[in-house]
């Protein structure tokens, strides 16, 4: 009697099962990974620009010129990076040294090193409302959490426009009223 070595049709057809089945679990993973940085800055672009909304909306001293970075409501963005304002002054990003410092007490205060696309020539400073008259009072606008808009040391004009910011291919949104989604 000879005996044939080989595999049965049912060993094969559940390789083949369990080679799909891993394929399809990791193969989406490994061919992201070189976006999936940029994308995870994406949404910390979100984040960020909902703290630096909900400052302009509590804190009358967020627009204020000098104001430290623990309570400053502008945010910078260039085709390079986003963070809070140096100085909540100017188009300054934030140091590697001070996001460093951030990152490990666990804030999160910008990123650079990353390419960003913008519906706006950059680079740009974007506040959610106005200072008001009296220092210790919240405008209208920074109540309502409205986007104004700096570029190139101009006064803030209002956001007539969705402005659409790009990293990595995913399109962060600021509507005109200062709702922000990444749709």
């Amino acid at each position: 009697m000879t005996f044939q070595r080989g595999f049965t049709l049912l060993e094969l057809v559940l390789v083949l099962v369990l080679t799909g089945i891993l394929a399809a679990v990791a193969l989406p993973r490994l061919s992201l990974s070189s976006s999936f940085d940029e994308r995870l800055q994406a949404d910390n672009l979100v984040g960020l620009l909902r703290l630096a909304q909900l400052r302009a909306m509590n804190d009358p001293g967020a627009l204020q010129a000098s104001t430290d970075v623990s309570r400053c409501g502008r945010l910078v963005i260039t085709s390079t990076g986003f963070s809070l304002s140096e100085d909540c002054n100017s188009t300054t990003l934030l140091n590697g040294i001070a996001l460093n410092n951030a990152d490990s007490q666990g804030l999160f205060l910008g990123k650079t090193g990353i390419a960003i696309g913008a519906g706006h020539s950059l680079p740009l400073v974007l506040q959610f409302g106005r200072p008001a008259q009296d220092p210790r009072f919240l405008s209208s606008d920074s109540r309502l959490g409205r986007p104004f808009l700096h570029q190139s040391g101009a006064a803030a004009v209002a956001l007539t426009t969705p402005l659409e910011i790009i990293i990595g291919g995913k399109t962060v949104r600021i509507e005109t009223e200062g709702y922000i989604h990444a749709p």
